[in-house]
C-alpha cells in the first residue's frame, strides 16, 4: 500500500533529428518527483526493435520536480535499429523501479512522422528536426503536439521557432469579404470532455476580410472553422506547414453564417457577371474593370462542396464563359485571380 502516492515518472519523445554521420538521433523528456532507476529501454520502428546499452541517468534532482533529457544514437542501441528518414513510427517504452516504494511501472511514447500511415507532421528536411511542443488553447488544458523546426536542439529544451504563417482573406456563401469582428476558429482535431485536442488558433477578421494566423510547422487540414461558437463548413484547406514559411490561402463559406454583420456589394465592385440567375448550358457574361492582361486573369467557378468546375483564362475585360449542362441547381462562387491570387469573388445561382 502507498499511503501518498506521487505522480508516476513519465518519458515522452521530445525531438528526433537524422544527422549525416550518426543518423538517427532521438531525444527524452522525463518528468518525474521522486527517485527511480531505469530497468530497461527499448525503441521500436517499423523495422523492429533494440534495447538501449546504457540508461540516463535519472536517479538525482536538482530542483524538487525532476525535468530531465536524454539523447538516444544509433551507436547507444545493443543491436542496430533502422529508423527511416523519410517516415517512420518510433516507440520508446521504459521500464522504471520507483526506489523509495519499489514498486515497478513502463512509460511509452510514440511518434508518427513523414510518409507513414497517420502521421500529422512531414519528415524533417536536412538542418531541421521534429520537437514536442506546448501551446495553449482556449479549453481548460495544455494542448501538445509535433511541429518541425529550423533550430534544432538536441539535449536542451525545444525551440519556440515552430511556426509558419498562413494568411488570405475570408469570403461568406455569397462570395463577399466577410467584415466583422467576429472571432474566427480553426478547429481542433479531437474532441474530449474538457477540450478540444490539437492546436486553436484565434483571429478577428479585419477590415478588408483578411486574417493572418501562426500555425504550428507541421499538417493543417481542416473542413470547418468557428465563428463565434458556431461551426461553420468551408471548402477543406489541407497544407504541410514550413517553419517560418508564409502561406497565402483564402477561405470560403460553404454555408451560411448567422449573426455576422450583413455586407453588401459596393455598386462600383470591379466586376460583373450577367445573367444571374442562369441555366447550366448558357453562357455567363462577365466585365472586369482591370487591366486583365498584364495582371494574368483567372476565372473559377466553385461549387458549395469546394469544387471548381469550371475556370477559364481571361484576357478581354468584356467577354463570356459557356457553363457545363451538368451543373446542378443551387448557389456557386464566381472567384476572380489575378496573378494566382484571389481578389474578388461574387455569388452565382444556377437554376433550372
Amino acid at each position: 500500500m502507498i499511503a501518498n502516492p506521487l505522480p508516476l515518472a513519465d518519458v515522452t519523445i521530445s525531438e528526433i533529428m537524422f544527422d549525416a554521420e550518426k543518423g538517427w538521433m532521438l531525444e527524452l523528456y522525463c518528468y518525474r518527483i521522486e527517485k527511480i532507476t531505469v530497468l530497461n529501454l527499448t525503441v521500436a520502428s517499423a523495422s523492429g526493435s533494440a534495447e538501449s546499452n546504457y540508461f540516463p541517468n535519472w536517479d538525482e534532482c536538482s530542483d524538487e520536480y525532476c525535468n530531465e533529457r536524454f539523447v538516444l544514437t544509433r551507436d547507444s542501441m545493443k543491436s542496430d535499429l533502422s529508423i527511416n528518414p523519410l517516415g517512420d513510427e518510433v516507440t520508446v517504452i521504459v521500464e522504471f523501479l520507483e526506489d523509495y516504494y519499489g514498486f515497478t511501472w513502463s512509460s511509452e511514447s510514440v511518434l508518427t512522422f513523414g510518409n507513414y500511415l497517420g502521421s500529422k507532421v512531414h519528415a524533417p528536411s536536412e538542418g531541421q528536426s521534429i520537437v514536442y511542443y506546448g501551446i495553449s488553447g482556449s479549453c481548460e488544458c495544455d494542448i501538445y503536439d509535433y511541429a518541425k523546426t529550423n533550430e534544432p536542439t538536441m539535449g536542451e529544451p525545444n525551440t519556440s521557432n515552430v511556426y509558419g504563417t498562413v494568411t488570405g482573406k475570408i469570403y461568406d456563401i455569397d462570395g463577399r469579404l466577410v467584415l466583422s469582428n467576429e472571432t474566427m476558429t480553426f478547429v481542433c482535431r479531437y474532441n474530449f470532455p474538457t477540450c478540444q485536442y490539437g492546436a486553436i488558433y484565434n483571429h478577428v477578421p479585419v477590415e478588408d476580410g483578411s486574417y493572418s494566423i501562426n500555425v504550428l510547422a507541421n499538417c493543417l487540414n481542416k473542413d470547418y472553422i468557428f465563428l463565434s461558437k458556431k461551426k461553420v463548413k468551408i471548402k477543406p484547406i489541407k497544407i504541410d506547414i514550413e517553419p517560418d514559411a508564409i502561406y497565402e490561402v483564402d477561405i470560403y463559406l460553404l454555408e451560411d453564417y448567422v449573426g455576422m454583420d450583413e455586407i453588401t456589394q459596393p455598386d462600383n465592385a470591379p466586376i460583373h457577371i450577367y445573367p444571374n440567375p442562369l441555366s447550366g448550358g448558357q453562357e455567363l457574361q462577365y466585365e472586369v474593370g482591370a487591366p486583365v492582361k498584364s495582371l494574368d486573369c483567372q476565372m473559377e467557378i466553385i461549387a458549395m462542396d469546394g469544387r471548381v468546375v469550371c475556370e477559364k483564362k481571361i484576357t478581354d475585360n468584356v467577354g463570356s464563359i459557356t457553363l457545363p449542362h451538368s451543373l446542378p441547381t443551387g448557389i456557386y462562387i464566381v472567384n476572380f485571380k489575378f496573378n494566382n491570387k484571389a481578389q474578388y469573388a461574387t455569388r452565382l445561382i444556377i437554376g433550372k
